[in-house]
Formats: structure tokens, C-alpha cells, sequence
């Protein structure tokens, strides 16, 4: 059976903070692919929306990214973040199936 996790975050700047909510995600993707537990850790920059930002992400198991959510890394990028959202980010978690 296979416990993998896969999310994908869709994250939506205002206008004018695209940047720096890549440099806030860009130094916690670093710290967070040091984690036990994940597998990939990636953003990609959606071509169809604008100061849109997608994080992709895929973990060992449910247990390693729940660890994920107490880590000093990804409180404060949140932290900072919630500045710089247009609006909330829209969370997909699921395993894979197909």
C-alpha cells in the first residue's frame, strides 16, 4: 500500500508582491527539503494566472507532513506570507491513484 502524499497549494499574491512572495517560498523551500520525510518540494509559477504560485509537494507519509506544519520554517514563512496573499490559499491533499 502506498502512503504517499501529494499536495498542491495554489498561492495568489497581491498586486505588486509576487516577488516577494517568491523569495518568502523560495528560503522555505530550501530549509523544507532538508525535512525527513518529503520526497519534492517545488513551486512553479502558473503561465495563466497572474501572481499565482503553485507549490507541489509530496511526502513520505501523512506523519511526515503533518511534522511539516510545527517546523519554526513554516510558521514564520506563513507568518509572512499572510502579508503579502490576495486572498487564501486553496490546499489539494490527496494520494496518488491513477
Amino acid at each position: 500500500m502506498n502512503n504517499t502524499i501529494h499536495i498542491v497549494v495554489e498561492l495568489v499574491a497581491q498586486e505588486g508582491k509576487f516577488d516577494e512572495m517568491k523569495d518568502i517560498f523560495s528560503e522555505l523551500a530550501s530549509a523544507t527539503r532538508e525535512e525527513k520525510g518529503v520526497i519534492s518540494y517545488s513551486f512553479i509559477e502558473d503561465e495563466n494566472r497572474k501572481n499565482t504560485l503553485l507549490s507541489v509537494e509530496e511526502w513520505q507519509d501523512e506523519e511526515s507532513e503533518k511534522k511539516h506544519w510545527d517546523t519554526p520554517h513554516l510558521k514564520s514563512a506563513l507568518k509572512k506570507a499572510n502579508e503579502v496573499f490576495a486572498s487564501e490559499p486553496i490546499v489539494h491533499k490527496g494520494k496518488k491513484i491513477i
